[in-house]
Formats: structure tokens, C-alpha cells, sequence
């Protein structure tokens, strides 16, 4: 892993210490230190067994003296890895274990990119960025707050220390710029060790801690980790924090949080103005009193909407207007405008109403929108919202020039992920056109119509596609000027469905592999740290 990419993803150079070089559990090879703080320290990793793949180790700044504290590692870590494979947008627990020394460490998909802190330090976030992001957080603490099963029981999970380094921002090949959020679970382990003081025992950051979390509340709900949000979106829009104090003592910071007032964002910030709606969702955020905060983040999601809407249909359309407004409107996402035309479309009229799907591609101001329009059962829809979506091409230009485009939206159960295939024919002019906008463009609108209510689109979703995929695109559209054409249409379409067959089992028996793979290492993990348990009960 080259040193300059390292030092990117954490924004500080690595610094040696007595863990890097060695083995843990005699698989995975530590290589740098690239970030710590309070809970412990985070090291580029190798994973030997899976041929060098770099993974990210993160080992904890405690040992596990007891049975008790190994039991709850046991449980946290076990409840972070849950969440990790129900929303893309909390960071993936692969396995677990225990140094020599008995200190606790746990293994994490490695991200590369940058922490919200690292962001914000640079300047605060416009609008169009801001939304983006906090609604992706706000998806992944909604997985956590939904619960996960234990025992046929759902226990709500709260994350208890939400602040900018535990959010992290990471580029993927096929949807841009994805937030995953970190540590959950692992706060609240670190706070449960037995045998200590309020204040010694206390884990948060303290800028980011809602009144009744410095309290000691052992009872905290999901309106904890809102006013933690609340006092987090305040700092995302303003660079600032919402609070003053003299110093960084817990008396001081209790007093911020219990007493202090929050001031608005322009008090704050005189450059930024929100609107009306956004100001209210964070004061209420803000607000001292658990009750009088949204009950939940379905509340922030539909207002965040809500802003979005309203700060849309504020831009003006006319393009010599937003010349004029380039400072508060330059960063604007081209996806957001197109997004917001997207939701304004309705069903054609010669289309059957059912479960089917076409491209079209969105005429817009500035060049022409590849975009798919889908239309599903609104329980699939709600299900897919928050999944991974993928796009797969397949052709055989060799013998008829015509793409299999295939729009993928996958799900925790293998058996259950929903595919959407079109044919486009490069020998027909829409058919070049809509691949010639997919591959100049580089992404597209997948618009989403409920079969139940099917004349409004009601969700949008973006999805990009790789430099390899466009390219490819390129390439296949050359060829296809020269292609000869050796099959009919319709055979050169039960070809590419063969193909298509072949994919899906092999998509699916990966799928099927890794939820495999990912149950069998959770039950090592619980056998493992069994066979830990009965040792110490011996030496004890």
C-alpha cells in the first residue's frame, strides 16, 4: 500500500509502535498505525489467508481482565457485525480477537477516503453536500435504531458516541462518494466495564454528548444519538460548534449541554443561510429535553426531504440567474437537479402498468440524462431504498451489435435480489444514443414508480458506473459500426439471456459464499472466545 495513500485516508503520517509487524491470530499482518484516539488505535492490515487483502484492525486500549468484560467485547462486536451486513452504511466487522497481552482487537473492511473531521476542518459543507451526507448517516443510524434479533427478541442499538471522526466518507467505484459510520457498539462496551467511577468509566467525546448521556443514564434511547446528530449537522453547515466553553473539563461541557441555549446558524455563521425548515429540525435536534427532540430518525429523514424539496425549487431555472448565484449554488451536484426533474415524471400512457422497466433518456439544460424507469410493488421499493445497487453489461459484438444492460439491486438474502435487464440494439438509433449517454455521462437516474400508485415517480436513486465499464461502452460502440452481423436479433437475444442466466448464478453464489463465509466466522468467533472464557475460569 503505497505511503501517500495511507496518509490520504487518515490525513496524518503512520507512526511506528510496538504492534506493527506482527501477526495477529497468525493471519492477519499489521503494517501502519494510521489513526487513534480515546478508544484505541486503528492499523493497516494484511489479510494472509485472503492473498494480501488489506483490511483495517482496530485494537482497543484495555485488556480483558475478566470474564464478564469478554463476554460484553463478545456481545458488542457481535452486534456491530449484524448491522454491517444490514446497511451499507455502517462500517463491516470481519472477525475478532485477542493479542497476546489479552487487549482486545477487531477486524474492518478497510476504507479509503476521508473522516468528516478531516472535512470540516477545511471548510463547512454547501446545502447539495450537506443532505447527501447527513442522509446517509441518518440511514444507517435508523438500521441501528430499528434493532437487531437476539434470542427472538429486537433490542433497539444505539451508537452513543456519533461525532466527525466515526463518520467516515469513502469513494466506490459504482455509487460515488458512500458514508459509513463507525465504532458502533464499542462506546457502550468501554462504558459497561465493571467496577469504575462515572468519571472513569465515562466514553464519549464530550462536544458531541447529549445532556442525559453526561448524566449517566444507563437507560439511553435513540434520542441520545439525535441530539449527538443535532449538535453534529450544526458544525457540517457552520464549521463551528453550536456551544463555548473556557475548557475541555466534563463540568464545563456538562454545563454547555444542559444549560447553554443553542444559537442559530447565522448567529454563528453570518455567510450561511438555511432555510426555515432546516433551522427548526436542528434546534429541535438541540433541544435539552429528551421528549421535546424527534422520537426518531424517520422524523429527520422526512424533514431532510422536505429541506431538499424546498431548496430545489428555490434554484432558478433560468441559466444566466445561476451564473449570477455561483458562489452558493456552484457545488450543486449536476445528480441534483436531474434528481429533482426525475421526481416530477410521470408513467407514460403507452406503457402497461405492471412490473416492468425502460430507459429514457432526460432531456436537461445543460445535455441529455440516461435514466431507467422501474416500476415494483411499493414493499420492494421501501426494501431496496437502503441495498446496494449494481449495473452489469453484456454483449457479443463479435456476432450481433446489441448490450444486455442490467440494473442490479441486491439484498441480504441472496434468493431475493432483483434484477432489471434491457436490450439495447446498437444497430437502432436509441439504442446508440442511450449507450453513448451512459458512457459520456457515467452515471444514471434508476426512477422508481409503485405498482400500487403508479402515475408519480416517488424515489430516486443514482448510480454510477466504472472508467472500465465506460470505456468498454466506448469500445463496443465502435465495433459495432464494423460488426458483422452473423445471427437475427432474436437470436442474438436468447444468446445474451444464456449469458445472462450464467451471471446471476454466479453473482448469487458469491452472495450466497460471503453471508456463508460471514456466518461460519462468527460462530469461530463465539468458539473462540468460549475456549478464552474456560481458561481464565481455570487460572481463576
Amino acid at each position: 500500500m503505497p505511503q501517500k495513500e495511507i496518509e490520504n485516508m487518515v490525513g496524518q503520517k503512520p507512526e511506528l509502535d510496538d504492534y506493527i509487524g506482527q501477526f495477529l491470530n497468525n493471519r492477519y499482518l499489521i503494517r501502519d498505525l494510521i489513526g487513534k484516539g480515546g478508544m484505541g488505535r486503528v492499523y493497516l492490515a494484511e489479510d494472509t489467508a485472503k492473498g494480501g487483502m488489506p483490511i483495517a484492525i482496530k485494537i482497543l486500549s484495555l485488556s480483558l481482565a475478566n470474564q464478564q468484560m469478554s463476554q460484553r467485547f463478545a456481545r458488542e462486536i457481535f452486534i456491530g457485525a449484524q448491522l454491517g451486513r444490514k446497511s451499507k452504511h455502517i462500517v463491516r466487522i470481519l472477525s475478532y480477537g485477542v493479542t497476546e497481552d489479552k487487549t482486545p482487537f477487531y477486524v474492518m473492511e478497510y476504507l479509503q477516503g476521508k473522516n468528516l473531521k478531516q472535512i470540516l476542518k477545511i471548510q463547512p459543507l454547501t446545502i447539495p453536500k450537506f443532505l447527501k451526507i447527513c442522509n446517509q448517516i441518518c440511514l444507517g443510524l435508523q438500521c441501528a435504531h430499528q434493532g437487531i434479533s437476539l434470542k427472538g427478541e429486537i433490542y433497539p442499538i444505539v451508537h452513543r458516541d456519533i461525532k466527525p471522526e466515526n463518520i467516515f466518507l469513502c469513494e466506490d467505484s459504482k455509487q460515488g462518494e458512500i458514508v459509513k459510520i463507525l465504532d458502533f457498539g464499542i462506546a457502550k462496551f468501554l462504558t459497561e466495564r465493571s467496577g469504575m467511577t462515572l468519571t472513569d468509566s465515562f466514553i464519549g467525546s464530550l462536544p458531541y454528548c447529549s445532556p442525559e448521556h453526561m448524566e449517566g443514564r444507563k437507560l439511553l434511547d435513540v434520542r441520545s444519538d439525535i441530539y449527538s446528530l443535532g449538535v453534529l449537522m450544526f458544525e457540517m453547515l457552520t464549521g463551528k460548534h453550536p456551544f463555548q466553553t473556557k475548557s475541555n473539563s466534563f463540568g464545563t461541557w456538562y454545563q454547555a449541554h444542559r444549560f447553554q441555549m443553542p444559537p442559530t446558524v447565522e448567529e454563528v455563521n453570518p455567510q450561511v443561510k438555511i432555510p426555515q425548515i432546516l433551522e427548526k429540525l436542528l434546534m429541535s435536534c438541540l433541544a435539552k429535553e429528551v421528549s421535546d427532540r424527534p422520537q426518531d430518525i424517520n422524523q429527520i429523514l422526512e424533514d431532510l426531504k422536505k429541506v431538499k424539496i424546498q431548496f430545489n425549487d428555490s434554484i432558478p431555472s433560468n441559466s444566466d440567474e445561476l451564473i449570477k448565484l455561483s458562489v452558493p449554488v456552484q457545488l450543486v451536484p449536476a445528480t441534483l437537479l436531474s434528481e429533482k426533474e426525475c421526481l416530477q415524471k410521470n408513467w407514460p400512457k403507452n406503457k402497461p402498468v405492471g412490473a416492468i422497466g425502460f430507459p429514457h433518456l432526460l432531456q436537461t439544460i445543460q445535455r441529455p440524462i440516461p435514466t431507467f424507469w422501474a416500476m415494483l410493488p411499493k414493499q420492494d421499493i421501501t426494501k431496496f431504498l437502503d441495498k446496494i445497487h449494481g449495473t452489469e453489461f453484456i454483449s457479443q459484438i463479435n456476432i450481433y451489435p446489441m448490450l444486455l444492460w442490467v440494473t442490479v439491486l441486491y439484498d441480504d438474502q441472496p434468493s431475493m435480489t432483483k434484477w432489471l435487464p434491457y436490450f439495447l440494439d446498437l444497430k437502432d438509433t436509441k439504442g446508440q444514443n442511450i449507450a453513448r449517454s451512459l458512457a459520456e455521462v457515467g452515471y444514471y437516474h434508476l426512477l422508481f414508480f409503485p405498482l400500487e400508485d403508479p402515475n408519480r415517480c416517488s424515489h430516486v436513486t443514482t448510480l454510477s458506473l466504472t472508467a472500465n465499464q465506460r470505456q468498454q461502452i466506448v469500445d463496443w460502440l465502435d465495433m459495432s459500426q464494423r460488426s458483422n452481423e452473423l445471427i437475427l436479433p432474436n437470436q442474438a437475444k436468447s444468446l445474451l439471456r444464456t449469458e445472462y442466466e450464467k451471471l446471476k448464478v454466479d453473482i448469487l453464489q458469491k452472495l450466497a459464499a460471503d453471508q456463508k463465509a460471514e456466518k461460519e466466522g462468527l460462530k469461530n468467533w463465539m468458539d473462540k472466545l468460549f475456549e478464552i472464557f474456560f481458561k481464565l475460569l481455570s487460572r481463576s
